[in-house]
Parts: C-alpha cells; structure tokens; sequence
C-alpha cells in the first residue's frame, strides 16, 4: 500500500514528457512541411517565368509578361510575399552576376507610385534595368541566355518558440532565348 502512494503522480508528469515532445514533433512536422510546399512553389514559379522569358524576351512589355508568370505561379501561396525577381542575362552555365548590368530586378510596388505598371499589378524596377527587351534577340549562331531568380520570404505559421518571423528562399531558372519567328 505504501509503495502505490509513492507513485501517484508519475503517470501525470510521464504524460506531460511525452505530449510536450510529441507536440514539437508534430508542430516542426507542420512548419517544415509548410517551408518545403512552398519551396517547390517558388522552384515551379521561376521556371514558369523562365520558360515565358524565352519565348518573350525581346517583345516590347516582356518583363511585365515574365513578372505576371511568376506572380501567377505563386497565388496559392497565402503567406510569405516576392521581395524581388530577377530577369538577367545568362551564360549556358547558369551564372548571374549581381554586378552586371544586363540585369532588371522588380519588387512589387507598394503604397509609392510604381515605375513599371502591368495588367493588374504594378511593380517598382529597383536596380538598373539595363537589359532592354530590344536587345534580347538571338542571332544565328550566338545563343543568349536569361535567367528569372525568385526572392521570396516564407513566414512561420505558428509563431511557436524559433518558428516565428520569415524565412528567405529563392530559386532561379535558366533557359535560351527563343529565336525571333520568321518574317
């Protein structure tokens, strides 16, 4: 009889161990699934942009075009935001240069005026834009490259212990300029 007396409590504090873990478990469970939905995500939205930028490259509003299939790409998202995407020329290894000037770089607009307004959004062009749709063409020969790089901030859902504030992620897509069509 004394021994049972000893040991009342255990089961309780036992349980609050146990729950205490799982909870973790199955909260990180959530939140790196969540980072990981959203990874794909943007990896499916750069190269959505960048199979449109092959094919546009060179029409007048191109960038507009290559902006709203990024953007189009990530409307399931209903966290996080695009800080910026990148339009840049490319070699055929992938490479991008943040110093180069053959780069446009947007971040959507906000409550300023924006620079660059597209049907049903408008974004601010924040470095350069030395890379005019005019002069991506490709000539017999010579391929050019260009690249789309998607800067996104994934936020945490549930703000639990280091769960909380955003995330950084990106991902970038290379592929060749299409010819211009035959006249």
């Amino acid at each position: 009889m004394g021994r049972l007396r000893d040991d009342r409590g255990v089961t309780l504090i036992e349980f609050a161990i146990m729950f205490t873990l799982l909870l973790m478990l199955s909260l990180g469970a959530y939140e790196y699934g969540m980072v990981f939905r959203d990874s794909l995500t943007v990896a499916t939205a750069s190269r959505e942009a960048g199979r449109v930028a092959a094919s546009t490259a060179n029409f007048g509003d191109a960038d507009c075009v290559i902006l709203e299939a990024a953007a189009g790409a990530l409307q399931s998202l209903d966290t996080g935001a695009i800080d910026r995407v990148h339009i840049y020329k490319s070699d055929a290894g992938g490479a991008y240069a943040a110093n180069s000037t053959l780069v446009n770089i947007y971040r959507p607009a906000g409550a300023d005026t924006p620079d660059l307004i597209c049907t049903g959004s408008s974004w601010l062009e924040t470095i350069g834009g030395n890379w005019d749709p005019g002069d991506r063409v490709n000539t017999e020969g010579a391929a050019d490259w260009i690249g789309v790089k998607i800067d996104y901030s994934h936020q945490w859902q549930t703000g639990f212990l280091w769960w909380n504030g955003s995330m950084a992620l990106a991902d970038d897509a290379i592929f060749r300029i299409e010819p211009p069509a035959p006249t």
